[in-house]
């Protein structure tokens, strides 16, 4: 529902770090992924991983949507987006747990994210919320199959939603994640 504050800077990244079919480049110590998680979502209840330790599942809102490669405009498989232990914020803000599934055709890639999501305070049709979360300095990645099986890495994510028609369970995602593999 809600993901990490954008910057000129994370922008210029996934712009700059864009990549073949499904989103990989080569940099530093590793792979980045830049995928645009896109579209609307309609809410289904789900559960996530562990959150706090007590070693059970917890439940979440789930959203499905596409997941696009920012080159080429192209959908290059489908994203779950999972809110868990949301609670009010500053200023009219939500504080929010986001488990973010991405499958691609090389597997699923599980992250997770303390993410913030703050009215826009600025003009910006078809939007009500810009959301963001930075790394936590640890691995934000939880899980994943196929190529994905044991990663581990970053995720930073910027992006843009339309909560307007959140009281439906309905939410309009504009959201970027990279993902830097080590």
């Amino acid at each position: 529902m809600f993901r990490f504050l954008l910057t000129v800077t994370s922008l210029a990244l996934a712009v700059t770090l864009a990549f073949a079919p499904s989103a990989h480049a080569k940099r530093g110590k590793g792979t980045a992924i830049v995928l645009n998680l896109h579209g609307t979502g309609q809410a289904y209840p789900g559960t996530v991983p562990d959150i706090d330790g007590d070693g059970e599942d917890e439940p979440a809102d789930c959203f499905d949507v596409d997941l696009i490669n920012l080159e080429t405009g192209k959908v290059v498989g489908g994203g779950t987006d999972c809110l868990a232990n949301v609670n009010p914020g500053v200023n009219g803000g939500l504080e929010v747990v986001g488990t973010t599934y991405f499958h691609l055709p090389e597997g699923t890639l599980i992250s997770r994210g303390l993410t913030t999501v703050q009215p826009v305070n600025h003009g910006s049709p078809g939007y009500t919320h810009i959301t963001g979360a930075m790394p936590s300095g640890g691995s934000d990645i939880i899980g994943g199959t196929g190529a994905f099986a044991g990663a581990s890495g970053t995720v930073r994510l910027s992006g843009s939603v339309d909560m307007s028609n959140v009281g439906n369970g309905e939410i309009f995602f504009d959201c970027i994640f990279v993902v830097e593999l080590d």
